[in-house]
């Protein structure tokens, strides 16, 4: 409402203006009747004119080329008059300003330039001689004309401007939210599946306390039956968790998490604390380096089914860095236990590795599993272009 109100007082101070300008150098337009009496005729119809191009400056925003055109005409009856030419500079710079503002640049340009020709024409009927007709004023009024043309374009780039800066602004907020948007997102993938692994390996773990205590000789037959009842808790949230996990879509690792070898001993402290001996060689890997959290994966993996499947009593971890010139340069990361797999016959093939086997595969790595004499040997190749870039 403000803004509307701001408009109405701009265009009706624009309208005065005009109109007071075309007056006054109408009045002063012509030294050498300075000292004769005004003519009423011509001060009317100067009157009548500098009322038509105040109306028509308030209209102009709404049809910039019809009050173009229709000032135009009043400029050359205005010639046609014989009425003082300096008086339709004020005019004359405004309606073309303003139609080179709104777009209309070539428009603009034949108007002036069709002004011009009709002022000419009449001084030629006139029989004015041509020094006259192609002198100073008309120099005078062309270089105006193409001055007003041009601020007028300068105003309508401006504008342009301010909108694409406008616009260049708005792309770079929404980019910055969207980045900050995936950097939240890819600390909750880091937590989802830190949270995954971790009560995944708690659980295989309890899982394997629960049955060195079945297998124990119990004597207590209601305490042998909560054992019973805590495994099958146990493989019941392990299913619950993965199929969880399946559902939330996380298929696939975000290239952008990395593990160190610390993690890898938080692993294997857990396996020491229930009675498996755990070698970890590293190959001069230290605590802090990066290594691609794809393979992380797949060590806690196999760990885990060791533990959940087949009751080891040695786990060895391989974790090597291969910068051949002749190779891609990979991780290889091998995980050998010694356990025995447990006779189930419920049991169901696991996921969990044919999983990491897609995501490595896809990523141009390899892995595979398999009894090895009387171990079970697990190995994994994976690019290092997974690793985490600086």
């Amino acid at each position: 409402m403000e803004e509307n109100g701001s408009l109405r007082i701009s265009k009706s101070l624009w309208a005065a203006a005009i109109f007071l300008a075309v007056m006054l150098l109408c009045l002063v337009g012509d030294p050498a009747g300075w000292g004769q009496s005004p003519d009423p005729a011509g001060l009317v119809a100067a009157g009548i004119f500098a009322v038509g191009f105040a109306v028509l400056s308030v209209l102009q925003d709404g049809f910039p080329r019809v009050i173009m055109f229709i000032a135009a005409l009043g400029i050359c009856a205005w010639l046609t008059l014989e009425l003082p030419h300096i008086a339709l500079v004020i005019p004359m710079l405004y309606f073309l300003a303003g139609t080179a503002r709104a777009g209309h640049r070539t428009f603009a340009l034949l108007s002036a330039t069709g002004i011009l020709i009709f002022g000419m024409t009449l001084q030629l009927i006139q029989r004015q001689a041509p020094a006259e007709i192609f002198g100073y004023e008309l120099l005078a009024f062309a270089a105006l004309a193409l001055l007003a043309v041009a601020f007028g374009e300068l105003r309508e780039n401006r504008k342009i401007l301010g909108e694409h800066m406008e616009q260049l602004e708005n792309v770079a907020r929404r980019a910055s939210n969207a980045e900050t948007e995936q950097q939240q997102l890819i600390k909750r993938a880091r937590v989802t599946y830190q949270l995954h692994d971790e009560i995944a390996h708690n659980l295989a773990v309890a899982s394997l306390h629960t049955n060195a205590a079945l297998d124990s000789e119990l004597t207590d037959t209601s305490t042998a039956l909560r054992l019973i009842h805590v495994r099958q808790a146990v493989t019941g949230a392990l299913t619950a968790l993965r199929r969880t996990f399946d559902a939330l879509g996380h298929q696939e690792l975000p290239e952008e998490l990395s593990a160190t070898l610390e993690d890898v001993e938080r692993i294997a402290t857990s396996l020491r604390d229930a009675g498996i001996e755990v070698s970890i060689h590293s190959s001069g890997l230290g605590h802090t380096a990066n290594f691609p959290q794809l393979a992380m994966r797949i060590i806690r993996e196999a760990a885990t089914n060791a533990v959940k499947h087949a009751d080891p009593s040695e786990i060895v971890i391989w974790i090597r860095e291969n910068d051949d010139e002749n190779q891609t340069p990979h991780w290889t990361v091998s995980v050998r236990n010694n356990g025995v797999p447990r006779p189930n016959p419920q049991a169901r093939p696991g996921q969990g590795l044919t999983r990491l086997r897609t995501a490595t595969e896809e990523d141009g790595g390899t892995i595979e599993w398999g009894r090895l004499g009387s171990n079970y040997l697990l190995s994994a190749t994976v690019r290092k272009e997974n690793e985490q870039k600086p």
